[in-house]
């Protein structure tokens, strides 16, 4: 061996001796990193749930502050065609019940009319009326109220509500059923003339005016 091929020799070794090989602390980096992708393995469907939980969690929170008011279902919607011709014959039949005075048989048959038909002003309005008759005069309130409720326009629960105040002494609430009924058909004007359950509000201040009567 020649002096400088010694030489050289001589000098990696004090070179390897200063600078310790890489290998060791590249061996140990991979690993760790292989420790750690073992670790992210594992993490990753932890991490899958917990972001599916919160959006869920994120989903059902806004699903409940914007539930959609839910549109109003007519009568005619809630009845089929059959169930609304049986209510028509159930109130043609009451009806007739209720002109001969046979009121017990009357007052079921405008209730199955309403069962059938809930939205049937005409069996709500003779309902109460015949309520009205047998002085049971809350519940002749609350039918025709319910009438108003379903068809604003419909003047005879106004006229009625009109009788049925002025029967119980109630003068003004009297006064401004009538002045309804009389603004959606002039013709009541007539019928307030004639009427004795109006006998308690024709001496009142307006009543006149209302039904069209002059000094």
């Amino acid at each position: 061996m020649s002096y400088i091929h010694r030489a050289l020799l001589k000098a990696q070794k004090e070179k390897d001796a200063r600078h310790p090989a890489y290998r060791g602390s590249f061996s140990a980096s991979v690993r760790r990193r292989t420790f750690f992708s073992h670790r992210s393995l594992w993490l990753i469907p932890v991490a899958l749930i917990l972001l599916a939980f919160g959006l869920y969690s994120w989903l059902d929170f806004e699903g409940k502050n914007s539930i959609a008011t839910p549109e109003p279902v007519s009568a005619e919607a809630q009845s089929g065609p059959d169930d609304l011709q049986r209510a028509k014959a159930c109130y043609e039949r009451a009806k007739d019940l209720h002109r001969v005075g046979r009121s017990a048989e009357a007052r079921r048959l405008y209730q199955e009319a309403l069962v059938l038909d809930p939205g049937s002003v005409f069996a709500m309005n003779d309902l109460g009326v015949l309520h009205m008759k047998h002085q049971d005069y809350a519940e002749a309130q609350k039918s025709f109220e319910n009438a108003i409720k379903q068809d604003p326009d419909y003047v005879d629960p106004y006229y009625n509500l009109a009788c049925l105040h002025a029967i119980r002494g109630e003068k003004m609430k009297s006064l401004a059923h009538l002045r309804k009924a009389v603004f959606l058909d002039r013709s009541v004007r007539k019928w307030a003339r004639e009427d004795r359950d109006l006998q308690n509000v024709r001496g009142e201040p307006g009543f006149k005016d209302i039904v069209g009567v002059t000094e």
